[in-house]
């Protein structure tokens, strides 16, 4: 920076304009040491965007000048202090020197600060100078200094940090422990322990939490010592770090307390407590999962999140008896109930499956469905006569779950009420169902009446039956719903006939009907003779899928084709052959595309530009 330019900076800083002397402080940082000075002065600006300002440039030019000269400015106002604190701590090292001369001055706060940047900047620090802190005469230096001590992380400041631990002021006490669980200072696991016992609650919870992040053997002993002599109220803050440790199966001794920290109203505490009675597997605490899963309001989305870890919780925790055991508890909350059914599914209780027919007759729709939801996942023979007992339920849910449940153990004792529903029963997602299992169970007897079933049926068994004759035979219904139910298949059989019927249907006065015949020829990437004169349909959309379909399986063999459809009077179409083109490449692709670049429609034409870079 030349003279004048860095005259007519510091002239500014002197501006009325505060943007002016802000622009000015933060453009003397690309000066060299002549700008130091003028930005100190800056530090004292009445606007506080000028001080940020300058203390940015202060830094960005750093070295040890800076540092030197901002060391006085740590005595003056809150402002200007804070500002030196930032300065000296993100000049690093080359601040450490001058920081170390402040560690004997006559003012407490001046040696607190010292101590504070030498623990922030960490480098290059010499910790035997910063031993004497330990004895300095007031506590916050102390403290400070065993915050230091814990960033250093200097294994010879430890014995000294048990030390501190006994200090007369508590909070100096606190910093050591905090340094020490920083260190995870093995070393100072007894020492901490002692504080366990002591008249302080402060520092027992301090005690306790610092043992948490120490992972050793030895603090884990202690804290499990230390939860079967304290009071119940540290005792869990105990338990907490415990588990943060990691507590394992054979710390049964744990459920008591787990379970009563479980009441308490603090959602933090319950989480904890959770996850310890998961960890030991706590039987005796199933019924308090599961009744405080019950009494959680969903419309609250925090609650949705609880209860699928208390659900996990539970099944961690239960095997199949101790969940038969609270199936007959009166006051057990029937959210509970469900999430209890709903594990004895999951663990595939076969012996629950009387039960929880029974339920299958509740009053509670919800226990109704959870318990049809059950017999599926156990999936027994056993099941078989109370879920057909099932499908007479009020709920469609309850009907659609017993449905399933008869699909997967293929019983065709079910087939003709299965038959017999799905002819009556008014949802659709129930007769859908019901046509999946009646296909499953004996495809060729639900089959032989197929022309005598009602439309939806029919739409159905387009959408699940792999027989080709049959689909054919659907695709020539009077129904055009169930025409292009069967259509939307046949693409999908890899079968002359049902190819050659697809290339017929090009050709039908039906215009719903080609559009379907191209759409399963482009979605199976099947050629027939029929796509060729399609591509001239009258219908956009049938010339579109035609020309995807020709892409799709014999592009390469009719570019002119692609080539004549980028003249289409509809852009869809225009689209279609450009990406056909794209995918294609080669030299008659890029001429062709070359052709229209200059075309009227914006879209087309970027689409275009955009391909052509590519090719």
């Amino acid at each position: 920076m030349n003279k004048a330019r860095l005259e007519k900076l510091k002239e500014s800083l002197n501006h009325t304009d505060v943007s002016r002397r802000r622009q000015a402080a933060s453009m003397l940082g690309e000066g060299d040491e002549r700008a130091i000075y003028p930005l100190i002065t800056a530090l004292f600006d009445q606007s506080l965007a000028v001080q940020d300002s300058a203390a940015q440039s202060l830094i960005k030019i750093g070295g040890a000048a800076v540092a030197y000269m901002t060391i006085p400015v740590l005595r003056k106002e809150a402002s200007q202090r804070n500002a030196a604190l930032l300065i000296l701590k993100d000049l690093g090292e080359v601040s450490v020197p001058f920081l170390y001369d402040l560690l004997k001055d006559r003012d407490d706060d001046m040696r607190k600060f010292a101590v504070d940047l030498l623990g922030d900047i960490a480098v290059g620090v010499n910790y035997e100078l910063l031993i004497p802190m330990f004895k300095d005469e007031n506590a916050n230096v102390r403290a400070a200094t065993c915050r230091t001590f814990g960033l250093l992380n200097v294994e010879e400041g430890v014995s000294h940090l048990k030390e501190a631990l006994s200090d007369s002021e508590e909070w100096v006490a606190f910093a050591a422990l905090e340094a020490l669980g920083l260190m995870e200072s093995e070393d100072g696991v007894t020492s901490i322990t002692e504080l366990c016992y002591g008249p302080s609650q402060v520092l027992k919870f301090a005690a306790f939490e610092t043992l948490g992040n120490i992972p050793s053997q030895q603090s884990k002993d202690a804290l499990i010592e230390c939860t079967k002599t304290t009071d119940f109220i540290t005792k869990s803050a105990a338990i907490k770090s415990l588990i943060r440790h990691g507590i394992e199966p054979g710390m049964a001794f744990l459920g008591s307390d787990l379970r009563v920290m479980l009441k308490n109203d603090d959602w933090e505490d319950k989480l904890t407590a959770i996850s310890g009675l998961s960890t030991i597997k706590d039987k005796d605490s199933l019924y308090n999962l599961l009744d405080l899963a019950g009494s959680l309001d969903v419309s609250y989305p925090e609650n949705e999140e609880r209860i699928i870890i208390i659900k996990n919780a539970v099944l961690n925790i239960a095997d199949c008896s101790s969940l038969l055991s609270l199936l007959d508890v009166n006051n057990l909350k029937f959210r509970g109930m469900a999430i209890l059914v709903e594990t004895l599914g999951k663990l595939k209780c076969v012996e629950a499956i009387d039960p929880l027919v029974k339920l299958l007759r509740s009053s509670l729709r919800d226990i109704r469905r959870e318990a049809a939801h059950a017999l599926v996942e156990i999936a027994d023979e056993r099941c078989v006569d109370s879920l057909i007992e099932a499908l007479s339920d009020d709920d469609g849910h309850v009907r659609k779950q017993s449905i399933y449940a008869l699909r997967k153990l293929k019983s065709k004792k079910a087939f003709l009420p299965i038959l017999d529903l799905i002819g009556k029963d008014t949802y659709e997602d129930v007769v859908d169902e019901g046509v999946k299992a009646l296909l499953s169970m004996d495809s060729s007897k639900f089959l032989h009446k197929a022309d005598s079933y009602p439309e939806n049926f029919k739409i159905y068994i387009a959408k699940y039956a792999q027989e080709t004759e049959l689909l054919l035979d659907l695709s020539k219904d009077n129904s055009k719903t169930v025409k292009m139910a069967a259509i939307s298949r046949l693409g999908s059989l890899n079968e002359e006939s049902a190819y050659n019927r697809l290339s017929e249907l090009l050709k039908d006065a039906d215009l719903e009907l080609r559009r379907s015949s191209a759409m399963a020829l482009s979605q199976y990437s099947v050629f027939v003779d029929g796509l060729l004169s399609a591509v001239r349909d009258s219908d956009m959309w049938v010339r579109f899928y035609a020309l995807k379909a020709i892409a799709a399986s014999k592009g390469a063999d009719y570019i002119g084709l692609f080539a004549e459809a980028l003249r289409d009077r509809e852009n869809l179409v225009v689209m279609g052959a450009i990406d056909a083109l794209s995918n294609l490449g080669g030299q008659d692709a890029y001429e062709a595309l070359y052709s229209i670049k200059y075309h009227s429609d914006d879209a087309i034409r970027q689409r275009v530009e955009e391909v052509l870079q590519t090719l």
